[in-house]
């Protein structure tokens, strides 16, 4: 038995930027041929096939051309949703396409007594699929906890569990995923464990079986251009993974140092630099530091960047930690968009970092050209409503918490003050005792007010 494990394709991203789209798509093509060239029995894409839930329509008829490149092959697809596949408001692409038959998707799901029943899909391979999707918010977190592990543990083997979401013990240090799965909530006894949404390649292993991420097979964003060294996907035989790299492009990256330039000799060194040859290449520049003289607005960044492209295939100058002199005695809070993003976050966020991140990030997503403005809209109210259901629990669930500490210290300062007054009350008592004896001294008897002060 041999099978292809590929995610995230993101196909559709880049949409403002041809070259780097187009790229991205090549990249899927490329996997695909592969998969025909090492006849594997089918290929399982595990969740964020494509950038949006509803792509360009030229993207999608370009991607069905690929795919059947390995249907006609006799490869058998096999799909999960990824948190870009998913849409709560809508009919996810997905569906569309796997009702067509370009590929079936592995995700059948059923509530039973002991929890969610994840029903398994069995190849003409002999082996059974089972997979979950993977969500935009904190839901699949809670669709793992109520798995019904003892059906999945029964399911005969061979199998695989596909899923698209973060291993909290294999996250890169930079991912700040709340939304993170413990391994302990992976249904054990599966021979591979297909994962996706975690853009680098990365293997590991859970009791003694593969727990595999084949990485994205370009890149989704800028900075996985510029972070991911390696990308592609795993061809599997006999559940014995073997990582097949893809290479759609070369990468520049350097990075420049601005300190101690003026705005003119850092223009005329970008200049120079983006005079060399980059045919077949990306280029990748981040300009950072202190310009000693002038105007960050004097640097001629357009011609600069069409200089680059005159050999280049494209070209990315971040400058988000360039700053001039005058500048300095404001406070520089990240070098990057990503560090600046998650300081302002940070600093603004009422009700959480992670929700001002999640809600900041629905409400910028564009809108695709061959989508109504009306479905786009119910799109994004569909996924604002989920975000703002899981955050009101948690401030529901922090109020409880804050009653109970304020009953708490309510308690606690009720006990000083008795405490306090029974201690005072016992000093009173003292003094009138000494007072009595005093005058027991003086007069050398008791009296009868002495007898009844005592009663």
């Amino acid at each position: 038995m041999k099978f292809a494990h590929i995610a995230d394709a993101h196909l559709g991203a880049f949409s403002k930027n041809p070259p780097l789209r187009d790229l991205n798509l090549l990249a899927f093509q490329k996997a695909i041929e592969k998969c025909v060239e090492e006849d594997v029995d089918f290929i399982l894409i595990a969740g964020d096939l494509f950038h949006n839930p509803i792509p360009n329509m030229d993207i999608v008829k370009k991607s069905v051309e690929i795919m059947k490149i390995a249907r006609d092959a006799g490869i058998r697809i096999y799909v999960i949703y990824g948190s870009h596949d998913f849409s709560l408001g809508s009919t996810s692409l997905l569906d569309v396409l796997a009702s067509a038959g370009i590929f079936k998707k592995v995700v059948k799901m059923e509530r039973g007594e002991r929890g969610i029943i994840l029903r398994e899909v069995k190849d003409e391979s002999g082996v059974s699929i089972v997979g979950i999707s993977g969500l935009s918010s904190s839901a699949e977190v809670k669709y793992f906890e109520i798995l019904d592990r003892e059906y999945l543990e029964r399911i005969e083997n061979p199998k695989i569990f596909a899923f698209h979401t973060t291993i909290e013990e294999l996250k890169p240090s930079y991912i700040a995923d709340k939304h993170a799965v413990p391994k302990s909530l992976l249904p054990s006894n599966f021979d591979y464990y297909a994962g996706g949404h975690l853009h680098e390649k990365i293997v590991s292993s859970l009791n003694g079986s593969p727990l595999i991420y084949p990485g994205a097979l370009f890149g989704a964003t800028y900075n996985d251009l510029d972070i991911l060294e390696r990308r592609g996907f795993f061809i599997v035989e006999d559940f014995k993974p073997r990582f097949q790299e893809i290479k759609v492009c070369d990468f520049f990256k350097k990075v420049i140092n601005a300190d101690g330039l003026t705005a003119r000799e850092l223009n005329e060194e970008l200049l120079s630099l983006a005079g060399e040859d980059y045919t077949g290449k990306v280029v990748i520049l981040k300009v950072r530091g202190e310009l000693k003289a002038g105007r960050i607005a004097d640097i001629n960044f357009h011609e600069i960047r069409e200089k680059f492209k005159e050999s280049a295939i494209d070209v990315l100058i971040n400058t988000y930690a360039l700053r001039k002199r005058e500048e300095k005695i404001r406070e520089v809070i990240g070098e990057t968009k990503e560090e600046i993003e998650e300081n302002v976050f940070r600093e603004i966020s009422k009700f959480g970092l992670n929700f001002t991140k999640e809600l900041f990030h629905i409400l910028r997503e564009r809108k695709p050209d061959d989508m109504s403005n009306r479905v786009f809209e119910e799109r994004l109210w569909s996924r604002v409503y989920s975000l703002l259901l899981t955050a009101g629990e948690n401030m529901e669930g922090e109020e409880k918490s804050k009653e109970v500490k304020k009953e708490d210290r309510n308690k606690e300062e009720k006990e000083r003050v008795s405490e306090k007054e029974e201690r005072g009350e016992g000093r009173e008592k003292k003094r009138e005792v000494r007072k009595r004896e005093r005058r027991k001294k003086e007069s050398g008897k008791t009296t009868l007010f002495d007898f009844m002060e005592g009663a």
